[in-house]
């Protein structure tokens, strides 16, 4: 197990849903067009398929923005700057920002955590969403558990942290589908909770899209 940092920034006097949190990556990034951090695509039309380091959230009804790495400093700079957030053609004037800079324990443990989905979790993609249709109830279970044990192998190569015995790293869950519009296309979803011998830190997310508030993952109490 090891350390890893992440700041948040959060709008305490500003309002949004869930649904908008497309909406707030679209303000920066129309704001900050030259820093690929806000939206992953690089100069020349490539792409960068790391992790996204600046992640969106809404947090307790508030926007939010996460970041890690590299994109740690940039937030400080988004905190002393950003006082005005254009959502929906809305103007929102912000006098109360707060920034936190956390330190949790992330990684394998001998100590298993029970977890819910605080937002849908996009588990699969086109390809294995068609496959994943012809299983029955028990195979579709087990398969959505395989997934989330590559998650969380995703989001610890996202912190440079090896999983040091990934053969003994388990996944126990139940998971019940949603469905959910995204970019216009009815996306299969799933919410649900899952045990596993693995420390995940407040406000991460899992899975497809956790940039865009995907996937987040809520502690519950310790099982064992």
């Amino acid at each position: 197990m090891v350390q890893v940092r992440y700041l948040i920034v959060r709008w305490t006097d500003v309002c949004l849903e869930p649904r908008d949190i497309p909406k707030l990556r679209g303000f920066f990034v129309r704001k900050f067009p030259e820093t690929h951090l806000f939206h992953n695509h690089l100069p020349g039309q490539g792409y960068d398929y790391k992790t996204p380091r600046i992640q969106y959230r809404v947090i307790d009804g508030h926007p939010a923005l996460l970041a890690f790495n590299e994109g740690i400093e940039l937030m400080k700079k988004v905190f002393l700057e950003v006082n005005e957030l254009v959502i929906n053609g809305k103007t929102f004037t912000s006098n109360e920002r707060e920034i936190s800079l956390k330190e949790a324990d992330f990684g394998q443990s001998e100590t298993y955590y029970n977890y819910s989905f605080c937002s849908p979790w996009m588990a699969l993609n086109q390809e294995n969403y068609r496959q994943f249709e012809t299983f029955d109830s028990f195979q579709r279970n087990q398969r959505l558990k395989t997934i989330l044990k590559n998650n969380l192998k995703t989001l610890s190569k996202a912190f440079a942290y090896w999983i040091p015995e990934a053969d003994k790293l388990n996944v126990d869950g139940w998971f019940k589908p949603l469905e959910v519009n995204f970019h216009n296309q009815v996306m299969q979803c799933f919410t649900g909770e899952f045990t596993t011998n693995f420390l995940i830190p407040e406000f991460l997310g899992l899975g497809k899209q956790s940039a865009r508030g995907f996937g987040v993952v809520g502690k519950k109490k310790e099982i064992l």
